[in-house]
């Protein structure tokens, strides 16, 4: 048995449920939309898809060792579920680490497909979990508003470059249904048909600059697409955003702010997803090989 790999699925299905956590206090410290005592069931699901790839991946790797897969499996449920029932947070925060395990290997059944679907499921969630947060606002040390949002928009550019490597055609229909499923997310959540407008126009639009300006630098190697798509897509999506969302009601000076910490926060979030990606999929070849 793989015990780095063990430990790391363990610790992917807690990280789960330490981002319920987080989310938890940014509803109740919030003065916007996330604002509540308690999170959604439909948060809670959205968290444990965003860990897909990585127990799909991991799931994968321990094929060959059924038994200890198997063990894997029950350990980490149990684990899960003695954190959850320890931990001062709601005992439903559970749901987000089984949906992480149950997700991984329900992708199985779709082959070679699942790491495309696996990308995709993971852009759409992260895009729904950022219009969830987008108006908290975290003050950064010297100069800079981040929105709590920006942090899970910042692996949308990551896991869209993924995607592109299946084709421009898959990357487009993946921006349409992220785009929908958002008009209905925030419908549901009552946010402003401002900041709907704000969210739809600023995926719209970054996206289809970042993917054509990916498709342009296609020869080129992987993280060269990545680093150059991302350079033009990051600015434009937190300028087109931020300006649709907070004309009028904030001074430009905020918005600068906002824009600036934006900015920095995708940046740093998509080199860090990259360098992930990378090296799990270094992983991987090695271990088929």
């Amino acid at each position: 048995m793989s015990y780095p790999r063990t430990a790391f699925y363990l610790a992917l299905t807690l990280a789960a449920q330490l981002l319920c956590g987080a989310l938890l206090w940014v509803a109740r410290t919030s003065q916007g939309v996330a604002a509540a005592d308690t999170l959604p069931l439909i948060v809670l699901v959205l968290v444990g898809l965003l860990f897909v790839g990585g127990t799909y991946t991991l799931s994968r790797s321990l094929d060959s060792q059924p038994r200890a897969k198997a063990f894997v499996w029950v350990g980490t449920l149990a684990v899960n579920v003695l954190a959850a029932w320890l931990s001062p947070t709601p005992f439903a925060f559970v749901i987000a680490p089984l949906v992480a395990i149950f997700a991984g290997e329900a992708y199985r059944v779709f082959g070679r497909h699942a790491p495309m679907l696996a990308a995709m499921t993971i852009y759409i969630v992260c895009t729904l979990l950022a219009n969830f947060t987008f108006d908290s606002f975290l003050a950064l040390p010297v100069y800079g508003q981040l929105s709590v949002g920006t942090l899970f928009f910042g692996v949308t550019f990551t896991q869209r470059d993924r995607v592109h490597r299946f084709g421009k055609g898959r990357a487009y229909a993946m921006i349409a249904v992220a785009a929908l499923t958002n008009l209905a997310l925030s419908a549901y959540l009552g946010i402003p048909l401002r900041f709907l407008l704000a969210g739809f126009l600023a995926i719209i639009i970054a996206e289809a600059a970042d993917t054509e300006v990916y498709g342009r630098f296609i020869a080129r190697r992987w993280l060269t697409r990545v680093a150059t798509s991302n350079a033009v897509s990051i600015p434009l999506d937190s300028v087109t955003f931020t300006v649709i969302a907070f004309a009028g009601t904030l001074s430009v000076a905020a918005m600068s702010e906002i824009v600036f910490a934006d900015i920095l926060a995708k940046t740093v979030v998509g080199l860090l997803a990259a360098a992930r990606i990378v090296r799990r999929e270094r992983v991987s070849a090695a271990t088929a090989s």
